[in-house]
Parts: C-alpha cells; structure tokens; sequence
C-alpha cells in the first residue's frame, strides 16, 4: 500500500487511483482485480466463492459476538479488533470437520476443544496505550 507523503491530502479516485485515509494515515491505491460477474459464473473461480461464503458466515458470526458482548466494549480503544477476532474466527471455522468447504461456519468449529482454546484469552483491547492507562487506573 502506498502511502501519500504530500502537504495536500486527497480522497476519492482520480485517474484510475483511490485515495483514502485509514488509522495508517493516508493511503492510495489502483483498481484492479477481475469482474463480480466472472468470479461469480466462471468455473475457474469456484475456490473464491467458497472462501467468499465462508468468509461471510465467518463475518456475520464476529458481529454476533461483538454485539452479544457490546456494553463491555465501549472502553475498548482497538480499531483492529474486529479483524483480529475474524481471523481467530476464520481458524476455528476451520475446524469445522462436519461440512464440505463452502459450506463450514464457526458454530460447529466452536463445539471442538479446540475451537473453544483459540477464543480463549482473547484480548478485545490490543491497543497498549490504553492498556497502560486501565493497569494505572487499577494500581
């Protein structure tokens, strides 16, 4: 990802580049990738719409879990959270020994020891300034 390094910060596209800005600064990119359409249809991309389905049961069972537990994270200060529980998401998904792939989704994941293991302890406020405010806080 490149990042801008001029005094005048743009957002939106132009001529083919996407400016943005992210908790990283501010960031551009180019377009590319193949078409919705063909990846949807062509026969050669039947991998990508497993992992597009699986990755969106994944997604939609994070929000669950982040809305189950929501009152308890609003001190929370980790703009990567979210990414960092679907990807613990993602590996207990994986476990999921029951389903074809495609069709795998955590909650059968969470059943196995396993499963249960890769949650446990998992810090929902990563983010190390705010953490060495609370352990003062809590002295």
């Amino acid at each position: 990802m490149a990042k801008q390094k001029s005094f005048l910060k743009v957002a939106g596209t132009l001529d083919g580049l996407t400016f943005y800005k992210s908790v990283d600064g501010h960031l551009v990119r180019t377009k590319g990738g193949v078409s919705k359409g063909r990846i949807m249809n062509d026969p050669a991309y039947i991998r990508t719409r497993e992992n597009i389905a699986e990755f969106g049961t994944t997604a939609q069972s994070g929000k669950l879990l982040r809305n189950a537990i929501g009152t308890m994270l609003n001190r929370a200060k980790d703009p990567r959270m979210s990414s960092r529980m679907i990807g613990i998401l993602s590996k207990v998904r994986q476990l999921d020994s029951s389903s074809a792939r495609g069709e795998r989704v955590v909650s059968e994941g969470l059943l196995t020891l396993n499963g249960k293991q890769l949650l446990k302890g998992f810090d929902f406020n990563n983010c190390l300034p705010y953490k060495l405010y609370f352990m003062h806080l809590s002295i």
